[in-house]
């Protein structure tokens, strides 16, 4: 009987978007996150990526370079980010891939859901969108069973 294969899966996205604490509080450290400064894989494929490699164009050609081996992206998008910072053309390099598209800090004040929504979908990013606080474990569970739905394995 054959073992199927895990899915390997990215966060990309602007600086301070979340990632990270995404990625930790997948793991169940719910610690506030430091800056990112390099790569970090997990032992079980996922791969967490600096902002810079996202916000800076002559660093896309290592943001695609280290994503080319996932089969799933996580686009990460703060919400009182008012400004789609997806490169233009990188949804055309990933079109055989998983996208998934993330909205966290959703429990800060002031901000405006439906137009960071709407920010998304004109830059092409697929629904729906899991909108989350990454301080809240029930959040991070609905988006681990998704993640887990479609073949990544969390350590």
């Amino acid at each position: 009987m054959a073992i199927p294969k895990t899915k390997k899966y990215v966060f990309v996205g602007a600086v301070d978007a979340g990632k990270t604490s995404i990625f930790n509080a997948l793991k169940g450290d719910f610690e506030l996150a430091r800056k990112t400064q390099a790569v970090d894989y997990n032992l079980a494929g996922g791969i967490d990526t600096p902002g810079e490699f996202f916000s800076h164009p002559h660093l896309y050609k290592a943001m695609i370079s280290t994503t080319t081996e996932a089969e799933i992206i996580i686009y990460v998008h703060a919400a009182d980010d008012e400004v789609c910072r997806l490169p233009r053309g990188i949804l055309e390099i990933y079109n055989h891939k998983t996208i998934i598209t993330v909205i966290t800090k959703v429990d800060l004040p002031n901000i405006d859901l439906p137009k960071v929504r709407q920010i998304l979908r004109e830059c092409g990013l697929p629904e729906p969108y899991f909108e989350m606080n990454t301080q809240n474990p029930e959040d991070i569970a609905r988006f681990r069973s998704y993640l887990e739905s479609l073949g990544a394995v969390i350590e």
